[in-house]
């Protein structure tokens, strides 16, 4: 995915704390510490035993972001940004290239009076 004015605003906002969202990480974050716990007790202490803990961590950091992030509850409504708002016209066509077998998407763009 390219990152994108809109991506890094949604990357770079303040994290929502409504009851519904802190509703969701918290149980993402027990079933997590659940595991992390069943990992220290059947793995021996070791650098195995600390990366399996760490990247949990990591995975429910990135799990926590993408409720904060990407999360749309009912009644709410993503703002469309500039970035988001698509050209006037769009025409999509394919093309082979000769003798690959390959197909070649094309993308032309063009609103009044342009090509």
């Amino acid at each position: 995915m390219a990152i994108t004015r809109n991506e890094i605003g949604i990357r770079f906002a303040p994290p929502k704390t409504d009851p519904a969202r802190n509703d969701i990480k918290a149980r993402i974050s027990a079933k997590a510490e659940e595991l992390a716990l069943l990992i220290h007790e059947l793995v021996p202490g070791s650098r195995e035993q600390s990366e399996a803990i760490s990247n949990l961590e990591d995975a429910v950091d990135w799990a926590h972001n993408g409720v904060d992030r990407r999360l749309v509850l009912r009644g709410e409504q993503r703002p469309v940004l500039a970035a988001q708002a698509r050209p006037p016209a769009v025409e999509n066509t394919l093309a082979v290239v000769a003798g690959t077998g390959l197909t070649a998407g094309v993308v032309r763009r063009g609103g009044a009076g342009e090509a």
